[in-house]
């Protein structure tokens, strides 16, 4: 899968021999708990792993980094045909970030 505009997570993920999931979190998290990447893990059939989170991320970013076949991209949506639209349109659209507006 694609991730547009999107940093790749820094998450420390290696699966163990044994020892269960260890967790820890150097930043407080909002999005995720111990339990829930226990879980996550458990539904990846990983029950021997370290998992570290080096910043506050959410469940998609931690099964991004368990799968490892995301590729993160850096990309700038062009917009055509701008005259079918109305001028404050065409001002939102090309102060929004990665915008380009073409005529």
């Amino acid at each position: 899968g694609l991730r547009l505009n999107k940093p790749k997570p820094n998450i420390y993920f290696k699966i163990r021999k044994t020892g269960g999931v260890a967790f820890s979190a150097m930043c407080a998290l909002t999005h995720v708990s111990e339990k829930l990447v226990q879980m996550i893990c458990h539904e990846y059939k990983i029950f021997h792993a370290e998992v570290l989170f080096r910043e506050n991320c959410t469940a998609d970013d931690l099964i991004d980094v368990i799968c490892g076949n995301r590729v993160y991209l850096k990309c700038i949506y062009c917009y055509n045909k701008i005259d079918c639209i109305s001028l404050e349109e065409v001002d939102r659209l090309a102060r929004q970030e990665h915008s380009v507006v073409m005529r």
